[in-house]
This record gives structure tokens, C-alpha cells and sequence, in this order.
């Protein structure tokens, strides 16, 4: 378990990219499901008069300093974060681990366009067989119960 810093009314795992993608890694092999999240200045700053944004963000089981500002604070602080672990690298690093071990990928959210480039150009830079599912992140007011169903699995 890595050391939960506490900072600027908020909490961040002083882990590494390496560290992060073992404990992603970790709970993909043992079939747990974990809440993940990324906080840069500006989500620190929302956070503390949003409490549904401060609660999801620190009951999150992973939480990774994305901007550089955060571990800047740290440092500032005497907390020192190990690395900023930015949320679009960490998603990059985790691509080539899902392909290394044959694993499978299911893509949610974005516009359908941006998501069938992602979807073609991930195809090509790894294999076809990466890509499990994908759908857009926009959903009728009749397809919400398949979020509410998301929560619960």
C-alpha cells in the first residue's frame, strides 16, 4: 500500500507511474474493481466547494497527481510526491501493459468520432484483438439504466 498524502484538503497516492500501473496492473489479474482518479490544481481548487466532487475524489481507491502543479504544492508543503503520474500517460502505459498480457480494453465516453479514430488508430498500434467494446459517452434518458448497472457491477 502506498502512503496516502494528505494535500491542500485532499488526498494523493505518492506513487510512481511503475507503481500506479503494478497496482491497475494488480487489480485487473485479481478481478477487482478500483475507482481511479486525477487531480490537478484546477480539480483541487473545484473540490473544495463541490462535495460530490470532493467525495468522489477522496474516496477514490487510486488517486495520482496529474498536473505538475499538485507536486510542485508538495514539495512546497514537505510532502513530497515521487512523480506526476498524468492520467493520458498513465492510459498509454496501461494500452501497452492490456496488449503485453492479451488482455482486453472496453472504451467509454468521447463523441463517436473521436472515439472510432482512437479505436482505429489503437487497432493499428496494437492489434485489433485489443479492443473488446467501445461506445460514445452520450446516452438517452432511456439508456441510463445501463450507467446505474456500470456502478453496481
Amino acid at each position: 500500500m502506498s502512503e496516502r498524502i494528505h494535500l491542500l484538503n485532499t488526498k494523493v497516492d505518492n506513487l510512481s507511474m511503475e507503481e500506479t500501473v503494478g497496482r491497475v496492473a494488480g487489480a485487473v489479474q485479481s478481478g477487482q474493481q478500483i475507482h481511479h482518479v486525477v487531480v490537478n490544481a484546477g480539480k483541487i481548487v473545484a473540490l473544495q466547494k463541490d462535495k460530490q466532487l470532493f467525495d468522489s475524489v477522496n474516496e477514490a481507491d487510486l488517486i495520482n497527481a496529474d498536473g505538475q502543479a499538485v507536486v510542485w504544492a508538495s514539495r512546497f508543503l514537505n510532502k513530497p510526491l515521487k512523480e506526476r503520474v498524468a492520467g493520458i500517460d498513465l492510459f498509454v502505459n496501461l494500452l501497452h501493459w492490456a496488449h503485453q498480457e492479451k488482455h482486453t480494453i472496453y472504451l467509454l465516453g468521447a463523441e463517436s468520432e473521436v472515439l472510432e479514430t482512437l479505436v482505429t488508430k489503437l487497432s493499428k498500434k496494437f492489434s485489433p484483438a485489443l479492443i473488446a467494446g467501445y461506445h460514445h459517452g452520450y446516452f438517452q434518458e432511456q439508456e441510463e439504466w445501463l450507467l446505474d448497472y456500470t456502478k453496481q457491477a
